[in-house]
């Protein structure tokens, strides 16, 4: 596969607006049949995403306790040990645990895949997940003297720190909880779209591509009888 991705950026669909359905499976099938070890990768570690969401539910909520993963070979073991701690850990500990194993591997998935873009993306999207954590532990009278262990290394390096405390406190002014995750999804879009300039047919053109469209696919699982739950579950690190 060459760097340039016309054909496979124009035949993929078209994202939509946000709150629309958007399934991945066509766009994901496009994808590997490029046969790219760089795509292959990074879908396996969406995918992750999607599992670590259905752990959630079908674990915790649920109750379901003969819940099984089957992860791709690409994903490494150390990740799946760190994942199956979910039979021994609570809930909010077992997510503030496993999501920050993930973001560790996307950043390190930036260097092996040479995307600047996701690199800098999974920094920008953990350090927005981190302050709305520690405001959240703040609400509910739960600050402590370890918060500063809850910040990924990244976070401590002032030259690497992502400006995001903006977000956060528009977000805190909503008072209905959908509108506000719709008001964050759409400032996701919108890093992205700074981020990867459109029609160079690039990998950071397909990765942003990507990353949008697993926000698209977020809504199109939600419902009114479990949305509420699914979005505790997907914004809790």
């Amino acid at each position: 596969m060459t760097e340039n991705l016309f054909y496979l950026l124009t035949v993929l669909p078209a994202l939509p607006a946000l709150g629309d359905s958007m399934p991945a499976e066509d766009a994901f099938a496009k994808i590997r049949e490029e046969g790219d070890e760089r795509l292959l990768l990074l879908i396996d570690l969406l995918e992750v995403e999607a599992e670590i969401e259905r752990c959630g539910m079908q674990y915790f909520v649920i109750g379901s306790k003969d819940f099984h993963i089957n992860f791709s070979s690409r994903i490494p073991e150390s990740f799946i040990e760190a994942f199956q701690s979910y039979t021994s850990r609570s809930e909010a500990d077992w997510l503030s645990h496993i999501y920050a194993a993930w973001f560790n591997l996307l950043i390190e998935a930036g260097d092996k895949t040479g995307s600047g873009l996701l690199k800098q993306w999974a920094k920008w999207e953990y350090s927005l997940r981190t302050l709305l954590r520690i405001e959240r532990l703040k609400a509910a009278g739960k600050q402590g003297s370890d918060n500063d262990a809850i910040l990924p290394a990244f976070m401590k390096e002032l030259t690497d720190l992502p400006d995001n405390m903006h977000l956060v406190e528009t977000y805190k002014s909503f008072n209905e909880p959908m509108k506000a995750e719709k008001f964050l999804d759409q400032a996701r879009i919108d890093y992205l779209r700074k981020a990867a300039d459109q029609f160079t047919f690039s990998l950071d053109e397909l990765i942003a591509y990507l990353l949008e469209m697993r926000i698209h696919n977020r809504y199109a699982r939600l419902n009114p009888s479990k949305g509420r739950k699914i979005l505790e579950e997907v914004t809790t690190l």
